[in-house]
């Protein structure tokens, strides 16, 4: 029962719209990368449907975030996990900032 009542409050909405427009995409260009109706992309954003598995993988690989970094709030999770939340700040960089810390990463490996 109780697992039921959570899943219920699940709202991951205002994370896609604020991942979207971090992006600086409109729900219309969202809509036409997943070929579907901008109404259905506002729909997901507004909690007004949850959407599919299929439609939150797609909205991650456009957003370059993982389910995971969506539905932590719901998720218990360990530290280790929770490093996704960086991953989207990452891609905000220029590409030459991008391979900075590539290299960075590279080095200490």
């Amino acid at each position: 029962m109780k697992l039921e009542n959570k899943k219920s409050q699940i709202k991951i909405g205002d994370l896609l719209r604020r991942t979207r427009k971090s992006l600086g995409y409109t729900q219309e260009e969202v809509a036409e990368m997943l070929d579907l109706a901008s109404r259905y992309i506002s729909d997901i954003e507004r909690d007004k449907t949850k959407g599919s598995i299929d439609t939150l993988v797609k909205l991650c690989n456009i957003y370059h975030i993982t389910p995971t970094y969506v539905l932590q709030n719901y998720l218990e999770l360990t530290d280790d996990y929770k490093v996704d939340a960086n991953i989207i700040g990452f891609y905000k960089l220029s590409e030459h900032d991008k391979q900075v810390i590539t290299e960075l990463i590279r080095v200490h490996e």
